[in-house]
Formats: structure tokens, sequence, C-alpha cells
């Protein structure tokens, strides 16, 4: 480690200062990382608890609820019997009314439930009822009344303040049918909604909790434990309601109650469970002030804090006086002694005595290493020998690279070049490039260069693979390839390298490939060595194929040159491609006709079948082309094929050599395939005695071939099995 890296560590006034020192900031700071995992874990058991008291106050608050609804439903069943056994009453019947408000003052007293019981006629008239009338009541209006006069059988009405009890209730009503069955009048009965404020109390709900009634319409009906203030004020509007309004079904909210406090709310629409069942008559919330459901949580979250307060304060001290004492004083010592040492004083020592700690270590390294400067400039001066000597050395391998290396500044200003770039490019010396610009190379290569060169300057991305095809004076048209990268300084790029290789030869020896691609399969052609083939010939068994376009001479009077070769090679194309896919080799174009020959020049076992394929895959490629050109030149093909011995190898002259078989069998398929017809395809007797159990054929014809005495017996291939 340097002086100056040493005095910058120890020296700044942000790092050192003689009261607080950044070593000790930084103690502090990782005894704060160190207890943070503590707070973290005390906020993570915060929140999981206030989550358990949540979940369980909401299943406490669900089963009162549902407590409730079980209750309210047992009214209500309770209720329709209640009132199917009055409407039987004779007094009722008959409308006796002094008797039958008699009657029903007597239930009252012994239902404390009910608010009244009463009765009305056909015109909503009340002629009984449990209380005291003070003045006539029609019930003409109410829904539970119309209700149960049209569907004959018990109706419930809204929850609603009463005309006569002035109490939040809900009413059945029940009708007075004759012998006949039909309606003359309706019994009904009030359900006083204060039995919910003592099923509040004997469910010994915490405090501050609330249970809210209030109907469709958001009209507070009854309200534990203030049923008082509330009962029918119009709380629409309010978010409590108007969620629950909106969902209309049963569930769970966080939202202020009616006194604007805070609570966990469970809530579901009360429905008649018998009878008739018209809408929602009303809803039931009950909801328990967040202070009080999570009281517990929060005395144990408050603990907690203040014990690790306590931690951390105790922490920090330690932190503090320890940073003072084992830290700064020899971080103070350090730095004198880098001051010296920055001021050229070799002799400069810490002090400090040998230690395990780190810092005792960094004193005895800073001691070490002033002893050992003197020896490090002995040192530097022997490697800047040996630099320059490897320096000399590079110069000489640069020179003798056998890719071409052009160095440019960033502006294409030409700086270096070896020996190769100036042959590549067909340059004598080197001073014929140094000290030009790239764009000043033989047009249009410098043209073209000097936007890469600018480019690769720009955006600091290599160039790979730059083709080019300049013409060279002597050598003409030759191919190279530009490799284009930036020379690195410290930080920005210093210059351009661009590498060059001639790859002319490699460029024509690949046309030659590809040429040889069109009449060899290319697994095949992947097989062959040309180091080992010969001229002389080698006689392998091998399955001919000939196959030959018909009609194409007479379409070929028809079109001009351009089109009949287009036409031509459209046909040819197909027929080469059935055969290289069985991997045959095309032996030659005559003209108008295709030979292929299979078993060579490596052995294929099945052979034969490769050959039938492709004679089957030409017929079926034409047919498929048939459907892409106009029906004027649509033509068909006739294909013969033979197995037999055939002399294969190289014949020609230096200049020119090509690869082929020759031998009677080959002359054979040939003639077979002369006696082809339109689409036919015919297979010797040799042919058909090997792949006969393979092969779909018409029965065997005799023809007479050119050439030979003895007539020739051939099969017409149909199909494969």
């Amino acid at each position: 480690m340097s002086a100056t890296r040493l005095k910058r560590l120890f020296h700044a006034p942000a790092l050192v200062s003689a009261k607080t020192g950044s070593l000790r900031v930084r103690l502090l700071l990782l005894v704060l990382l160190a207890i943070l995992p503590m707070l973290l874990l005390i906020l993570a058991t915060n929140l999981e608890e206030r989550h358990a008291a949540e979940q369980r106050v909401q299943e406490d608050t669900v089963r009162l609820l549902h407590l409730t609804i079980s209750q309210h439903e047992r009214l209500i069943e309770g209720s329709r019997q209640l009132l199917i056994a009055l409407a039987q009453i004779p007094v009722v019947r008959d409308r006796s009314e002094a008797a039958c408000s008699t009657l029903f003052g007597n239930f009252l007293k012994q239902y404390p439930f009910y608010a009244n019981l009463g009765a009305a006629d056909l015109e909503g008239n009340v002629y009984c009822s449990g209380l005291r009338l003070a003045e006539p009541v029609n019930l003409a209006d109410r829904g539970y009344f119309q209700r149960a006069l049209q569907y004959k059988g018990l109706a419930i009405g809204d929850y609603q303040i009463g005309r006569i009890t002035g109490k939040a209730s809900v009413n059945f009503g029940y009708p007075i049918l004759d012998e006949t069955g039909f309606p003359k009048g309706v019994v009904y009965a009030a359900l006083d909604l204060r039995w919910l404020e003592q099923l509040a109390i004997e469910a010994r709900l915490p405090p501050d909790a609330v249970l809210i009634v209030f109907d469709r319409h958001g009209t507070v009906l009854f309200e534990h434990p203030d049923w008082r203030r509330w009962m029918g004020v119009a709380a629409e509007g309010n978010p409590l309601v108007e969620t629950i309004l909106s969902r209309q079904e049963e569930g769970t909210v966080e939202l202020p109650n009616l006194e604007g406090v805070t609570s966990l709310f469970a809530f579901a629409p009360l429905r008649s469970t018998r009878g008739v069942v018209i809408t929602n008559q009303g809803y039931l919330a009950v909801g328990i002030p967040t202070s009080v459901a999570f009281a517990q949580v929060n005395r144990a979250f408050a603990y907690r804090l203040l014990f690790f307060s306590a931690v951390a304060s105790l922490a920090l001290a330690m932190a503090w006086w320890f940073g003072a004492v084992f830290i700064l004083r020899p971080a103070r010592a350090l730095l004198a002694a880098t001051e010296r040492l920055e001021e050229g004083d070799l002799q400069a020592r810490t002090g400090l005595l040998p230690g395990h700690g780190e810092l005792s270590q960094l004193a005895g390294s800073f001691d070490r290493m002033a002893e050992r400067l003197q020896e490090h400039q002995a040192q530097l001066r022997h490697a800047l020998a040996e630099t320059t000597e490897l320096k000399d050395l590079l110069d000489n391998v640069f020179a003798s690279i056998v890719s071409g290396v052009i160095t440019t500044d960033l502006q294409g200003k030409i700086m270096l070049c070896n020996l190769a770039a100036l042959h590549i490019l067909g340059y004598r010396e080197a001073k014929e490039l140094v000290g030009r610009n790239i764009v000043e190379l033989q047009p249009p290569l410098g043209m073209t260069l000097l936007p890469h060169v600018l480019s690769t300057a720009h955006t600091d991305k290599p160039v790979i693979g730059l083709e080019l095809t300049p013409t060279v004076a002597g050598r003409g048209t030759v191919y190279l390839r530009f490799n284009l990268s930036t020379l690195k300084g410290l930080q920005q790029p210093q210059g351009i390298a661009i590498v060059l290789d001639d790859v002319t030869e490699k460029r024509l020896m690949e046309a030659q490939q590809q040429l040889l691609q069109h009449m060899v399969s290319p697994a095949i052609l992947a097989q062959i060595d040309t180091e080992h083939l010969q001229p002389a010939g080698k006689r392998t068994e091998i399955t001919t194929l000939f196959t030959d376009i018909h009609g194409f001479t007479s379409i070929s009077e028809q079109l001009n040159p351009d089109d009949l070769f287009g036409l031509l090679n459209r046909y040819l194309g197909v027929m080469a491609d059935a055969v290289l896919a069985q991997e045959g080799t095309i032996d030659k174009f005559l003209g108008d006709a295709v030979m292929a020959w299979f078993n060579a020049p490596f052995p294929q076992p099945d052979h034969v079948m490769r050959a039938l394929r492709a004679a089957l895959g030409i017929r079926e490629a034409i047919q498929a082309l048939h459907q892409e050109i106009s029906p004027l030149f649509h033509l068909s093909c006739g294909t013969g094929l033979h197995v037999g011995e055939a002399v294969l190898g190289l014949v020609g002259g230096k200049q020119r050599m090509e690869y082929t078989a020759i031998g009677d069998d080959v002359n054979i398929a040939k003639r077979i395939q002369e006696h082809a017809g339109v689409d036919q395809i015919l297979i010797s007797a040799a042919i058909y005695g090997r792949v006969q159990d393979q092969v779909i054929v018409r029965p065997a014809t005799v023809i007479q071939v050119k050439g030979r005495q003895k007539p020739v017996e051939v099969y017409e291939l149909l199909g494969l099995k």
C-alpha cells in the first residue's frame, strides 16, 4: 500500500478528527447494523401478533354474528307458528275487537319479545291490538300486509319504527282465511329488536363493542349500547353502512363505527328463512374497536421497544469507548508515520507494538513497507530495462504476424502497420501508409472502412467479420475480412486496431464446395476424403436411376431462352432434391434428364430401396410443382432403374475431371427409362427380385432394348408396402 493511499485513508478531515473520527462512527454504524435484526424481529413479531389478534377478533365477531342470526331465525319461526295459531282463534276471525284486544294484550305479557300483536281487515284498518290505539291505524301500505293477502301465507316486512309501538321492530303478517280459503283479514306481530340488547349483554361483548341493525335504506333501527340515541337515525353515506349495503352479503371489514371509532366488523344480511322471502329485510353488524382488539399486542410491543432501546444504548456507549481506545489512537500513529513517508523520510515508523489486531498488523505492514522501499526502487529500474527489451521483442512479433495489423487514432489516421498488411493491400513500404488517413487506401476500400473506424471509436463496440472485395493492383479482386476493436488506455479508448486476413482462396474453395453440394448429397459429401480419390476405376455394385422429362423438346419451341432455362431448372431442381434426400449421387444432367446412382462412393446396404424412394419422390415432387405453375407447362417424367455392377472413378484431364459410373448395367437402366411412359417408373427384374416383399408393382412385361438381343423383363413400380 502506497504512502499516498495510507494518508488518504487516515488523514482526510472527514475521516479522522480530534472529536469524532469516522472509524469510530463506522464502528457505531456497525453496532447499529448488528442490532438492527433484533429491531426487525420485534417489528415482524408485532405484525404477526396483530394479524393473529385480528383473526381472533374477526372469528369472535363472526361467531357472535352467526349466533345472533340463528336466534333471529328462531324468533321468526316462533312468530310464524304464533300467527298461524292466532289466525284460527274465533274472536280474531269474528272481529270481536274488545275480546281480541284483551286476548292479544295477555299474549304480549307472555311474549315480551313482541312489541305488539294485532289484526286488520282487508282494507288495512286495525280492529284488534295488544296495545291501546290512540287513533285509528291503517296498515294497507305496509309490505308485509300486502304480501300476506297476495300470497296467502306468512309475509315478513321491512325493519322499521312501528306506528303503534314507536319501537324498532320487524313485522310479520299472516292471512285470516274464511271457509273457502279467501282472505278476510291479516293477523300481525311486531318483533321488538331490543331482544338484541339482551343478547349482547349475555354474550359479554368486549368494552366499547357495538351491535348495529339498520334497514336496506341505511336507517339505524338498533345500536348497542346506545340504542336510544341512534334508533331511527338515517346513516346513509356512513362508510360502514355504505360498504355493507354495497356488498349485500356476509363479510368482514375494518372501518369506523357510527361514533367514528375504527373497529373490526363482521356483518351479514337479515333474511327470512321461512315463509315468503321478498328482499333483504335488514343488516346486522358486530364490531370491536381495534384499540381493544390490539391492546395486549400493543403493550407487548411497547415493552419490547423499551428493552431494545436499553440494549442499543448500552451497545453504542461501549462502542464509543472502544473506538477511542483501540481504533483512533493507533490510527493517529499511522497517520503521523504516513505524513513523514510522504515527505521522503524512509526512516518513518509507527512506533506501535506488535499485536494481533488488524491495526497492529497494518502498522507492522507499514513499517516493513518503508524498509523495502529502497529495494523496490532498484527492482523498478531493473523492471524498466526488462520492459524495454520486451518492447523490442513485441515489435519483432508484430512484424511477423501472418494476419495484417493496422492501428489508427480515433480519427482514422494510420499509426502502425505490419508487413502482412502491406502485402495484403499491395503496398511495398510502411511509409506509404503510416501517417495517412484510412480513407486514402485504394478506393473504394478506404471510403468503406472509415465509417466503421469512426463508429467503433464512438460506440466502443467491435466490428467482427466485416468482409470486403476490393481490387488490388497485380492481384485483381480479392476477398478480405476485417476485425476492428478499440485500443484501451487507462480509461478511454486511445485508438483503433484493425486486423485483416486475405480469405480469397478460402472463398474460392467454398464456391467449389457449394457447387459440388448440388451434385452429391451433403451426407455423402461429408464423408468424401478428396486426398484419397484415385483416377483409376473401382468396380462396385450400384443401383442406377435415369429420369427423363417428357414433352420438354416440343414446349422449348414456344419459350424464349430465359423462360426455357427457368422452367427446366425448376423441374431438374425438384428431381435433384428427391435424389439427394435419399443420399444418392447425381452423376450428371443430360439435357432434360437426370442420371443418379446409389451405394457409392460409400456403401449403402439399402441402396435399392433408397433408389426406389427417390424415384417415387421425383414423381411426387413433379406433381407438387404442377400446383405452382401454369397448366401450359405441366410436364411428366419417365423413370428407369436397374441394379448391377459398374466401374466408378475419376475421368478427364488435369484441367477438368468428373467422378462417374460406366458399365453395361448402367446402360440397361438408361434403356429401361426410354420405355417408361407418362409418370411411369419401370424397374428391372433384378431389382424386383430383391425387394418384392416391400413394393407394389404391376405384373412383369418384356421389352426389347437397344443393344441387347434378349428382351428385358420389367415391372411398373406403383408404391411401397
